[in-house]
């Protein structure tokens, strides 16, 4: 192998070769693209170095070497002296790390537990909650990730202080009775130091399973991820009109979106005080008697009404023909009508209808093919009786709910065999499909800005999403009651700092998502390099990846002070070698 230069536009590009004989020709295989040596510093030519070391020629170096001292690179010690001790995982954590510093995270949590002796329980929660945005592992992997970060030097608290067993216990202490008081104030920071105040809260619930052994708090209910063989617990999540997350409460798997309104509006009127901001919840919470309770309680709200229009007699109501409706967008209309306190806003839209009736005829159609199967049998004479006839009959109607559309009936008393009619409901139903019901107390507000309102609850519908598929929520692993519960706490707040990176990369105009920026960030990299000099050994810090990119998020998130960053080197006991300052 050989290194040779290519100039393009006024520089040199340096690669490694290996020469091959295809037919009568030599052609040249690029082994490593090593790029310009114009502005080389030492931890790039060390980093170059490592990668020739890789490819397993011993000639490399020295030819690399040869090639700097001709271009009059000067090395700042003998060569063979020079090695990098460390490359240590810098920028996300330091974006992080500064959130939690703004909000006052480590003095919450410990000014909300009596934690007596061991390591520092605050510090222990930001690093499993760090740990929970850059690598969601398992708590039995947190203390090889820690000692690869830069936290460590962040919070001036040694790798070894993290262990397994100290993250497991630091889930015993995130109970209930003491995590609500820490997000209470935890969120009137958040609006102290961001400059706003609630003005929407917007709830919704989500369900994760188990895998394994049951936990006491897990039991089987309604499936949000299409896991009815699985145990699963229930937890809704709130979060105001910054997407920024609020609280969180946790429920035994069988607990029915229904009956959840209550709890979480008591934790929020009590424990946070926040009575004035509107309630916006979807159908599964919205029943009557809900909303009945929220008008007792003079709450503002705005839901989507779980109750179908047909029901609701709205439709006789509104006396304005429906051609006469507003329009809010292509082929979509809308009508209201206040009654007391409250302004019911209908809404038709032709590719929901259209979606409704597919549906529904799928369901039909689908019920009738396992009906004529059915049929079939009888007629073979495998079903031998009208009892298990009805039995098998009643169970495909249930199963596919069509009893209120289709209809089995006997061809003659004394036969087991049977005809399928589709009912007059099933023609009725296309009237009332492509309709959707909001109900709100703010009466002011017209049809069309009563739906925009609604449309915004993506905000918390992507907050769920990013908690199970990047912060991992589910499945859970954990098994005892106080472990799930912790594990949940420590999900919810890793999702409650990223909302925060969310908040200012709008706030700062900045087109990029929260996945994004962390991305970018990682190109930042905290890289030791250990200098043996007469017998003495210093280590020297460059900060890597810093580019017009990374630069603007390092201003976006307040990550340095005056153009200087935190540094992940100095005089601390777990450092084995004797260090310097950097340069």
């Amino acid at each position: 192998m050989f290194i040779q230069g290519i100039k393009r536009r006024g520089h040199t590009y340096y690669a490694v070769y290996h020469g091959k004989r295809l037919a009568n020709k030599v052609v040249r295989e690029t082994k490593l693209y090593i790029g310009k040596l114009e502005d080389l510093d030492e931890p790039k030519r060390i980093e170059i170095e490592n990668k020739l070391k890789k490819l397993q020629d011993t000639t490399l170096i020295q030819k690399f070497h040869n090639l700097l001292y001709s271009t009059g690179y000067t090395f700042p010690s003998p060569v063979s002296t020079w090695n990098v001790k460390d490359v240590y995982s810098y920028g996300p954590e330091l974006a992080l790390h500064k959130i939690c510093e703004e909000i006052d995270l480590i003095n919450v949590i410990n000014r909300h537990t009596n934690k007596g002796g061991g390591p520092d329980l605050g510090m222990v929660v930001e690093a499993m909650i760090i740990a929970r945005n850059c690598d969601p592992c398992s708590y039995y992997q947190l203390p090889d990730w820690y000692s690869r970060s830069s936290l460590p030097f962040f919070l001036s608290f040694p790798p070894s202080e993290i262990t397994y067993q100290v993250s497991l216990n630091a889930l015993d202490y995130l109970q209930p009775e003491t995590t609500v008081a820490m997000q209470v104030d935890l969120y009137e920071n958040i609006k102290h130091v961001y400059g706003y105040e609630c003005e929407r809260l917007d709830i919704d619930l989500t369900s994760t399973y188990f895998e394994g052994k049951e936990c006491i708090l897990a039991m089987f209910g309604y499936s949000r991820d299409h896991r009815s063989d699985r145990p699963q617990i229930v937890i809704a999540f709130v979060v105001d009109q910054k997407g920024v997350l609020v609280t969180h409460r946790v429920w035994p798997g069988n607990q029915t979106d229904a009956k959840s309104l209550e709890q979480v509006d008591t934790c929020l009127r009590e424990d946070f005080a926040l009575k004035k901001a509107p309630r916006v919840v979807d159908r599964g919470i919205a029943t009557w008697k809900n909303i009945d309770y929220m008008d007792e309680k003079k709450e503002r709200y705005l839901v989507a009404l779980r109750a179908g229009v047909k029901n609701t007699g709205l439709l006789e109501e509104i006396e304005t023909p429906k051609d006469e409706w507003v329009e809010m967008e292509e082929n979509s209309v809308a009508a209201s009508v206040i009654k007391g306190r409250r302004k019911y806003v209908v809404a038709w839209t032709a590719s929901v209808a259209e979606t409704n009736k597919k549906e529904r005829m799928t369901k039909v159609t689908r019920a009738e093919n396992k009906l004529n199967k059915l049929l079939e049998s009888v007629r073979k004479g495998k079903v031998e009786s009208k009892k298990q006839r009805d039995e098998k009959s009643g169970w495909i109607l249930k199963n596919f709910a069509v009893k209120k559309f289709l209809e089995v009936e006997d061809v003659r008393e004394d036969e087991v065999s049977f005809t399928i009619t589709r009912k007059k409901a099933l023609l009725e139903a296309e009237k009332y499909d492509g309709y959707q019901v909001f109900v709100t107390t703010e009466t002011d507000m017209s049809e069309k800005d009563v739906i925009d309102s609604y449309k915004i609850r993506d905000e918390i519908e992507k907050a769920i999403q990013t908690l199970k598929s990047a912060l991992g929520l589910h499945p859970q692993y954990v098994r005892t009651k106080e472990h799930v519960l912790g594990n949940i706490f420590v999900c919810a707040t890793a999702y409650q700092l990223r909302s925060i990176l969310r908040l200012k990369l709008r706030e700062c105009g900045f087109d990029m998502s929260v996945e994004e920026a962390m991305k970018t960030l990682e190109r930042l990299k905290a890289v030791h390099i250990a200098v043996g000099n007469e017998g003495n050994v210093e280590v020297y810090r460059k900060l890597s990846g810093l580019n017009g990119e990374t630069r603007t998020l390092v201003e976006v998130f307040n990550m340095s002070e005056n153009g200087k960053f935190p540094e992940v080197i100095s005089n601390r006991p777990w450092d084995k070698i004797t260090q310097s300052a950097v340069p």
